[in-house]
């Protein structure tokens, strides 16, 4: 092999397009989308072509690590948004070195915390980030519950629930800024995202980060729920997420990229009727 490495802004976004679907033939999870949907994540997700990287054999582009950067408060974070590798080249300690590269470019880029995510079932990807110095700090968790949960919300009582543009909540204390990047308030304004906070007297006693989908007009089809944060307080937390994800509708609700901290939070979803589904990912991080 003659390996050499540019950045992705050295391919058309349609050899990009080729080059992430033949990355991901028979992972796992293989994706393979359509080029309009691969087009959007650049601009949906934050990733760009100006720090992702390219490995080449020769001419024949043959892995990639899409990458992304964003600031909070004045700390650099990157994300890996897909590292791949096309099949006739994978079991040459390929990823190794692509991953390699792809850190001197955010070492460039002055990046303090470098995060990804990969499938917990995919032990070989996750050994690979831990040789890179990743270390897994939490599980992500996609759990599903279908229906009515719960045919009479709880009484506010003394408890007032907000809802906001979750771009409101960017720059707030609202939410940790260290989470799965497409979690994050800075993404989920571009696909809809509230955040619904429930407070006491006018303290904050817990907020969740959603996403509704809907028409207007007409009921409530779906509710993502990406994030929640809390102060112990259960009754607040369990009549929040009532509040937030409809209980009393007919209706999917569904985490994305959900941590499991301490797992109080998952706990009181399960207990309300949610269930995990076969899907599951790990939350790593780098520090630089």
């Amino acid at each position: 092999m003659d390996i050499s490495y540019k950045l992705l802004s050295s391919l058309s976004f349609q050899e990009a397009h080729e080059l992430f679907n033949r990355g991901f033939e028979g992972y796992l999870l293989p994706m393979n989308l359509p080029f309009d949907t691969f087009i959007s994540r650049f601009g949906n997700e934050g990733l760009s072509p100006s720090i992702s990287i390219v490995a080449y054999d020769g001419v024949e582009p043959v892995g990639f690590v899409l990458q992304g950067i964003r600031e909070v408060d004045g700390q650099k974070i990157s994300w890996n948004g897909g590292t791949g590798i096309v099949p006739e080249y994978r079991g040459k300690k390929l990823g190794l070195s692509l991953m390699k590269e792809a850190e001197k470019v955010l070492l460039d880029s002055n990046v303090s915390i470098a995060t990804l995510e990969a499938l917990s079932e995919n032990r070989p990807a996750i050994s690979l980030y831990e040789k890179c110095g990743y270390k897994v700090v939490d599980d992500l968790l996609f759990l599903s519950a279908d229906g009515i949960l719960d045919g009479q919300l709880p009484n506010l009582d003394d408890y007032e629930i907000l809802r906001i543009p979750a771009t409101q909540s960017i720059g707030s204390d609202l939410f940790p800024a260290i989470v799965p990047w497409q979690t994050d308030a800075s993404n989920t304004p571009k696909i809809g995202g509230e955040a619904v906070v429930i407070t006491k007297n006018g303290d904050v006693q817990a907020a969740c980060l959603i996403r509704k989908k809907y028409v207007f007009g007409n009921k409530t089809e779906g509710i993502t729920l990406f994030q929640v944060t809390e102060t112990g307080n259960d009754n607040a937390l369990n009549t929040l997420l009532a509040y937030a994800l409809e209980y009393d509708q007919p209706i999917n609700r569904t985490t994305y990229n959900f941590l499991k901290g301490d797992g109080r939070s998952v706990s009181l979803l399960m207990k309300s009727g949610f269930e995990e589904t076969p899907v599951s990912q790990v939350f790593m991080t780098k520090t630089f």
